[in-house]
């Protein structure tokens, strides 16, 4: 009696001790508030600018609500206050994520948009590295072309002019270097691709010239009359123009307007 005594007094603190380990323990609690509350309070505090309280609150909705009409937008919006946050890597991978998983929902193309212009804040003013350029670029086209008509398309139009400018210039800087060098081969490439892919850029004049430039160089006369002469032909009032006339030192714009009038024909004849 003693010893069946004895196990059931261990039984019984064992039971206990059990018991009071598992009252420590922090068991999940169901929210206090509805998905709608959780929603207002998280849009409250990102309109006073609190991204951090904001974030944890849409983080709140979407995992206790995961099927709740709020949930795909309040993803979109914890992303908008990891973006106001400056929390950029954190904001692409959810994008991606989002855009992935959601390639048809309503705010897809919003999604797009604050993922081109998570690239597009980190365009450096030096450019020596144009991968981040590249990227927002193409994110900007993407854009365009899934939704030619949508809300943020004028806008991609304008950042991809930019953009376009920002790479041409990059490019138009090696090739100048290249020009002060004595190189006038790599120079000509590095012109040629402007040309090639930024042809609305505004640097069009001073590449043209450029090519001039590089082309009297190593004695290629008709090359940089043709340069010459599209750089006359359509832009007379560009300071490129008198620049490569007095560097010459003649004035044939008559002369020269019929020999070629169109970008696209003076890639063809000086690069096929």
């Amino acid at each position: 009696m003693k010893f069946k005594k004895k196990i059931s007094c261990i039984f019984i603190s064992l039971l206990l001790l059990n018991c009071s380990q598992t009252n420590n323990k922090k068991l999940p609690t169901l929210p206090n508030k509805t998905d709608i509350e959780i929603y207002k309070e998280a849009v409250s505090f990102s309109s006073k600018g609190i991204h951090k309280k904001s974030v944890i609150e849409f983080y709140k909705l979407i995992e206790n609500y995961p099927y709740s009409k709020l949930s795909s937008h309040a993803e979109i919006m914890a992303a908008y206050s990891l973006y106001e946050n400056n929390e950029i890597k954190k904001v692409i991978i959810k994008l991606n994520s989002f855009i992935e998983l959601n390639p048809a929902n309503e705010y897809t193309e919003y999604a797009h948009y604050l993922l081109a212009m998570c690239y597009y804040i980190q365009i450096s003013k030096e450019q020596r590295d144009p991968s981040v350029t590249i990227e927002a670029l193409n994110s900007f086209k993407t854009i365009l072309a899934k939704y030619p008509n949508g809300k943020y398309a004028k806008d991609s139009i304008l950042k991809i002019q930019f953009i376009e400018n920002k790479l041409a210039l990059n490019e138009l800087s090696i090739g100048v270097f290249y020009l002060n060098n004595n190189a006038p081969g790599a120079a000509i490439k590095r012109f040629k691709s402007i040309i090639v892919d930024y042809k609305n850029s505004n640097l069009i004049p001073e590449t043209l010239y450029r090519l001039y430039e590089a082309f009297l160089m190593i004695g290629l006369e008709t090359e940089a009359k043709k340069s010459q002469a599209l750089l006359i032909y359509n832009f007379p009032n560009s300071k490129w123009k008198k620049l490569s006339i007095d560097l010459l030192n003649s004035n044939k714009d008559d002369e020269e307007k019929g020999i070629i009038v169109s970008i696209k024909d003076y890639v063809k004849t000086i690069f096929d």
